[in-house]
């Protein structure tokens, strides 16, 4: 992150192509589902990423990747995809409705 123009999301995605067993790409949707089910209690609208935010992100998806056996990048595609499959309205809106 001390490279200029690498935030957050960026070094999670370098750090995902270099081992997607132990890491996964911290992005809105993953973020927006992990909050709506209460995984995470802060920035429920899941932009302006921190290195708080990647390390709690990170500690869940290692924690299920051990429990389920499968992949950090795995967990982290997943949440992605059952966020997409069940968003309403518009990725950046406030959050409501059903996710």
């Amino acid at each position: 992150m001390q490279l200029k123009g690498v935030s957050v999301p960026m070094a999670s995605a370098i750090l995902m192509f270099l081992d997607p067993r132990r890491y996964g790409v911290i992005d809105i949707r993953a973020w927006q589902l992990l909050n709506a089910v209460g995984a995470v209690s802060e920035n429920e609208k899941g932009t302006n990423f921190t290195l708080k935010h990647w390390l709690q992100f990170l500690r869940i998806l290692r924690d299920l990747s051990s429990r389920l056996g499968v992949t950090a990048r795995e967990i982290e595609l997943t949440l992605f995809n059952v966020h997409r499959e069940r968003q309403e309205g518009t990725l950046y809106e406030a959050r409501g409705g059903r996710r």
